[in-house]
């Protein structure tokens, strides 16, 4: 035994790279469970009350725009909260549901397709690190 120390093992390199990607995943699956139960639970509602609007901060302070409004379900429920995005104003139609409202489903629909296309992303890079692996292991193996 020389006094040096071991490297760790190919296995515990790709273990210890993989988790991450694991983990984004795991986050963009939820974050596209998410759309997807907005997506079919909402619908389109008529602002009823609108409370106040806040404009974007200043740059870089992470503060988006909104508004706090009161909407009507074409069922005569109503709803109140937040509305993310650009200024709505009374009789405007929104994109709402219990708990979420968007000024318009497209709103969401392409939230949900930039979301799943970063998960593809980082599924693809699983898989090519795994293949990686599989190359490096091959040649290691023929080198003996």
């Amino acid at each position: 035994m020389s006094g040096e120390p071991r490297k760790p093992s190919v296995p515990s390199r790709l273990l210890l790279a993989g988790i991450p990607f694991v983990f984004l995943l795991w986050v963009a699956g939820g974050a596209i469970g998410d759309r997807v139960r907005e997506l079919d639970t909402g619908e389109d509602v008529t602002v009823v009350a609108v409370s106040g609007c806040v404009e974007e901060g200043p740059p870089m302070s992470g503060r988006f725009p909104y508004c706090e409004a009161g909407w009507r379900f074409d069922d005569g429920r109503t709803g109140r909260g937040r509305i993310d995005g650009e200024r709505v104003a009374e009789g405007d139609r929104i994109f709402a549901g219990d708990g979420f409202a968007y000024p318009s489903r497209s709103n969401r629909v392409l939230s949900l397709a930039m979301v799943a296309l970063c998960g593809l992303v980082l599924l693809g890079m699983l898989i090519g690190l795994g293949v990686l692996y599989r190359k490096g292991r091959t040649r290691r193996r023929r080198e003996r």
